[in-house]
């Protein structure tokens, strides 16, 4: 039995499937027979040979498309690729250890990224990432010799790894996976939103886990509790068995809710939109009948490609989302790159900071040509559909008006080329920053709508990286700082006539629902999995008791003290 953190509840069985991670990439871990070693290596020189090849074409592309500095990286990739220690370290845990060579390359690069991590000097600091790459782009290409865009994860398996980061997940059939157990991540890790918006049960903080667990182990995964057992005995099966089919009657027991209105017990119509990052997840929208689209997150259609995405791939796959929600609204968010979101084609300066490195907004006015090319497939989008375009990261007036301008530019150049398009395409302000939570006023004024991300919002006004397992206690959604810098958004958009949304993790559990309408709320947008929870959290609230509990709740002064308000609420509301 092995222990961790719940992040995604619900129960789960099935056979293992154990990821070798190397940054943003993985390849299953397995233990090798003495005659599969040579046929490893030779996957090893034939891995590296196609990792130098990409290597070549991106250094190319990228001097062209963004300029030749950012394209020098690629010349000291090559030299960490043909680095003897590296191969010769490698070779050697594949021969004397029987490891298969997505879990030695894994093994090593991890070695060499601490090494580098621990030296004082920043130059040589910075070159971790060089060797993170690396191991990424080769393993990446080891994925494809084997016929896929990442490794094949059979149908039903549980997902065993270090750790899931964005781009990776991207290129996993995510669909085939019946859980997740990661050694790192946190309840409001990416892998952990991922998780709660399949309904798929996940653990993190699960210590060795990738060690401990081989491919093929059979596993039940609690992940209420936060309990993995492996291979474990008749008497435990047959327990979880009975727990898992009480659970799934209640499930089923929420479907009745889809045809049911979003109201509150006053008959106050609470919209309840759907948070996606892919064409696939507006089926599950529509399935739940989401009133519309209240976030597209678009990193997913450049995480699976080697190149940045034309104009008319973009608006083909973005067309199609908005043309399945028609006439119900969709908001596009622009390109969130940067902290720990990365694209192997797009080489970022590395910061001291990652966390507070350029990101979002501030990014993509520094790469115009990519912006741009987003919002030309954007504004086609809304000449036939009510689309929207969200502005992620934005810290305060001059991100949101700089954008305008650009807004402008593109519109112009389409008018010219006779292209079709909304002029009045609704802009908007995604708030995830104090800066721009305390301007939120301001903010209305300029933009359309607002758009309340909660998940950084905590992260960035608590210093609490939400991605860090080791910090449980410091990132807490119910900090009274939180509860009343929402407050604060909720008034700038009201006194400005904007509509506001919120869109973070906080929107998506029902435990919150009560205090967030409470707040002054009225539109939710969530992940499809969680819109009959929230839909039936909903409609069991007085705007009056939530307004009500709100006050008490902002008038404390810990996490803590709310928490307990809450649970005493919670308690209160229960049958019986």
């Amino acid at each position: 039995m092995l222990r961790g953190t719940g992040v995604s509840p619900g129960i789960a069985h099935g056979a293992a499937y154990v990821l070798a991670c190397a940054s943003h990439a993985a390849g299953p871990r397995r233990s090798i027979a003495a005659p599969e070693v040579q046929g490893e290596l030779d996957r090893f020189e034939t891995g590296l040979a196609q990792a130098e090849g990409e290597l070549r074409a991106l250094k190319q592309a990228v001097g062209e498309k963004i300029g030749a500095s950012q394209a020098d990286i690629f010349d000291a990739q090559r030299l960490v690729l043909r680095d003897p220690t590296l191969h010769e370290q490698v070779t050697q845990l594949v021969r004397e250890r029987g490891m298969n060579l997505e879990a030695a390359l894994s093994e090593v690069i991890d070695r060499f990224t601490r090494a580098f991590d621990a030296v004082p000097d920043t130059y040589l600091r910075e070159r971790a990432a060089d060797v993170r790459d690396v191991g990424r782009r080769i393993l990446s290409a080891l994925g494809e010799k084997q016929g896929g865009s990442g490794p094949e994860i059979p149908d039903g398996a549980i997902v065993v790894s270090e750790e899931l980061l964005p781009s990776m997940t991207a290129r996993l059939e995510v669909n085939r996976v019946r859980a997740f157990v990661t050694e790192r991540g946190g309840r409001f890790s990416h892998a952990a939103i991922l998780a709660r918006s399949m309904r798929t049960p996940a653990i993190t903080g699960v210590a060795d886990a990738s060690q401990k667990i081989k491919t093929g182990d059979r596993l039940i995964v609690d992940g209420l509790t936060g309990i993995v057992f492996v291979n474990p005995e008749y008497s435990i099966r047959t327990e979880y068995e009975r727990l898992e089919t009480e659970m799934s009657a209640y499930k089923e027991e929420l479907r009745h809710l889809i045809d049911q209105p979003c109201v509150t017990l006053e008959g106050s119509v609470i919209p309840l939109l759907a948070n996606v990052g892919k064409l696939s997840d507006t089926e599950a929208a529509l399935l739940y009948r989401a009133d519309g689209i209240g976030l597209y997150r678009t990193e997913f259609g450049y995480s699976i490609r080697r190149e940045f995405p034309s104009e008319d791939e973009q608006f083909e796959f973005l067309e199609r989302a908005a043309e399945r929600f028609h006439p119900r609204k969709v908001v596009f968010r622009l390109l969130d790159l940067g902290g720990d979101k990365e694209l192997t084609y797009f080489p970022l300066p590395i910061g001291r900071n990652p966390l507070l490195a350029p990101r979002g907004i501030r990014l993509l006015l520094r790469h115009p040509e990519v912006l741009k090319v987003q919002l030309r497939a954007f504004l086609r989008v809304s000449a036939d559909h009510p689309a929207s375009i969200l502005v992620p990261v934005v810290s305060g007036l001059e991100d949101l008006l700089e954008t305008r301008k650009v807004v402008r530019q593109v519109q112009s150049d389409l008018a010219a080329e006779g292209k079709r398009f909304n002029p009045q395409a609704a802009l908007g302000a995604m708030v995830e920053v104090p800066s721009a939570a305390l301007v939120a006023r301001a903010l209305a004024k300029e933009a359309d709508f607002l758009s309340l991300g909660t998940n950084d919002l905590v992260q960035y006004l608590l210093a609490a990286d939400r991605e860090d397992e080791g910090l449980p206690s410091a990132y807490q959604p119910l900090h009274p700082a939180v509860l009343s810098l929402i407050r604060s958004v909720v008034e700038g958009a009201r006194n400005a006539g904007r509509e506001l949304t919120i869109c973070g993790e906080m929107a998506g559990d029902p435990a919150y629902t009560e205090l967030l309408l409470g707040l002054g709320l009225r539109a939710l947008s969530v992940a499809p999995g969680e819109m009959l929870d929230v839909k039936s959290a909903v409609r069991e609230v007085s705007l009056r008791e939530a307004s009500l509990l709100a006050e008490r709740a902002l008038a404390l002064g810990s996490s803590a003290e709310v928490e307990a308000l809450l649970a005493k609420r919670k308690r209160a509301r229960a049958p019986g």
